[in-house]
């Protein structure tokens, strides 16, 4: 099968994806009802409906409540409806006889727009809370709230229509333009299921859930606030503060993606963020010598897969967990597409040079580990591509075009394949959305202390994307971290005692320790 998520899906899906997360448990579990009655306004006001803390995470800390809370569809038209979600709220250390803070910091779930891995899913796959004891220790609660149409949040967007067209086509040895087809077939299925219950898709949007967070801080009795955002996430925390701009007193943006600027995302990029990960291989003495010329290595494999695409067996589960045999066609892009995918960890990128080196000598041992993770994300039914589509049609997808007028060139050096898989996102947006959203940033600079955190090997987010995010504030530090991908937070201590830092304002000099616990070795 070729790869859909690289080429056709925005790149914003892709950004998904956490660390941590790499090889969690996609079942879905339902949260528990044991606990769902309305909560004591005198006690828990914020709460529609209260819930059981071990539904939404594996553990059950000490001094965390959870919950629901209603909102309103679109925050303009309170009649038109109503949207609830999850959230959790933990305090200041796990203390039993610590008291609540005056400070929170807000962390918006999700991680990319409609694509939440959150409650109950990611939060479940290890002691997700730990990653934030440094931030309860110095004294925050934290308030996380996922985000509208995905996870657990009613009404859900997700589109079990697109995975079944994944688990059906798996094996096909079908042409590109076959599988976009496909795809965009599966997607007019969903988006037909979803209009057919009256759920107001054009309401799903930044704008909308930001007001979804403004409204909900609203709520809560906290005097000062800070965010830590990762991702698409970072889009959602900007939008925020042009829509209040006093809202938060510090803000962090890990693996930011700008709110005014989208540079499409084709198979030469995916191709030199590799290199990128390459590059570093190539100048570690180790890695060299284990794997010389590995870049020459990586085009050789490309192109024989694109003339003859490798066929793997591999065992793959559904959502029962019941296990099968299936085969998997990988082309040239199907491979880019699984490596980009297993390059958002550190671990995956540790073993990127092995996985390509022992494809080149005709070995099948890292590509069935790829095809195995590839299986299990394309297979994951909490991939909500239905918010994805319409976040990315309305916002990100006019900002591609406005980049193309302004760089015509681009789009003649696309090759083959990025120019069908372009040409097959227009047609699919042309469904899903007739008028884009105005953007809201209209020359604006955001001035609230920020600092910006970004992994010089994420394989998505380049200097580009970061530098055109740091544009848009006044008031900012950059710290690029060596060797690391994807959402920093997770896989960097360091960085977690700079955060703790930044938000208690001890960087008294404004200068933050550099951190060097990035990447240190490949496989």
């Amino acid at each position: 099968m070729i790869s859909l998520r690289q080429f056709c899906f925005p790149i914003q899906i892709a950004l998904l994806l956490l660390a941590q997360t790499a090889c969690a448990d996609t079942t879905f579990v339902a949260p528990a009802q044991a606990n769902a009655e309305t909560a004591d306004p005198n006690t828990d006001p914020i709460f529609t409906q209260q819930a059981d803390c071990v539904d939404f995470i594996n553990e059950n800390p000490q001094r965390v409540t959870c919950g629901f809370i209603e909102l309103p569809v679109n925050h303009d038209e309170p009649a038109k409806g109503t949207v609830t979600l999850p959230m959790l709220i933990a305090g200041q250390t796990r203390s039993l006889t610590a008291t609540p803070s005056s400070k929170a910091i807000l962390i918006p779930g999700g991680g990319g727009p409609g694509a939440s891995i959150g409650f109950g899913l990611a939060y479940r796959s290890n002691e997700y809370l730990s990653f934030y004891d440094s931030l309860r220790s110095a004294g925050f609660d934290l308030v996380i709230l996922d985000q509208r149409g995905a996870g657990f949040a009613k009404p859900r967007l997700n589109c079990p229509e697109t995975v079944a067209a994944f688990k059906d086509s798996v094996a096909e040895k079908q042409t590109f333009i076959d599988s976009l087809k496909t795809y965009r077939t599966s997607l007019d299925d969903c988006r037909t299921r979803l209009v057919s219950k009256n759920i107001s898709l054009q309401d799903f949007n930044t704008t909308q859930s930001a007001k979804d967070y403004l409204s909900t801080m609203d709520k809560l009795p906290y005097q000062w606030w800070g965010v830590l955002a990762t991702s698409y996430a970072t889009v959602i925390a900007q939008e925020m503060q042009l829509i209040n701009p006093s809202i938060f007193d510090r803000i962090v943006l890990d693996s930011p993606v700008a709110i005014d600027y989208q540079r499409p995302f084709t198979y030469e990029l995916t191709i030199a963020s590799l290199e990128r990960i390459l590059t570093v291989c190539e100048i570690t003495r180790r890695c060299n010598n284990k794997y010389g010329d590995i870049k020459t290595r990586f085009h050789d494999v490309l192109t024989r897969l694109k003339q003859q695409p490798a066929s793997i067996d591999i065992v793959v589960y559904n959502i029962e967990n019941n296990a099968r045999k299936t085969n998997l066609q990988v082309s040239d892009s199907t491979l880019l597409d699984m490596l980009i995918l297993f390059a958002y960890s550190n671990f995956g990128i540790t073993e990127i040079p092995w996985i390509i080196n022992d494809l080149h000598e005709g070995g099948t041992s890292g590509l069935k580990k790829l095809a195995t993770e590839y299986w299990h994300q394309n297979s994951d039914l909490e991939f909500a591509s239905a918010l994805s589509w319409m976040i990315h049609c309305k916002e990100r997808q006019p900002m591609e075009e406005t980049y193309l007028s302004r760089h015509p060139e681009s789009y003649n050096g696309f090759s083959e394949i990025s120019k069908i898989a372009f040409d097959q996102e227009r047609l699919i947006c042309s469904d899903w959305s007739k008028q884009p959203d105005n953007n809201t940033l209209k020359n604006k600079l955001i001035s609230a202390e920020t600092l910006i955190i970004a992994g010089d090997l994420d394989p998505v987010i380049n200097r580009d994307d970061i530098d055109n995010t740091s544009d848009n504030f006044l008031n900012k530090q950059v710290m690029i971290l060596p060797g690391t991908g994807h959402s920093v937070w997770f896989q960097s201590t360091c960085t977690r005692q700079n955060v703790a830092a930044f938000f208690s304002n001890q960087n008294i000099d404004g200068a933050l320790p550099e951190c060097k616990d990035g990447l240190s070795r490949f496989r």
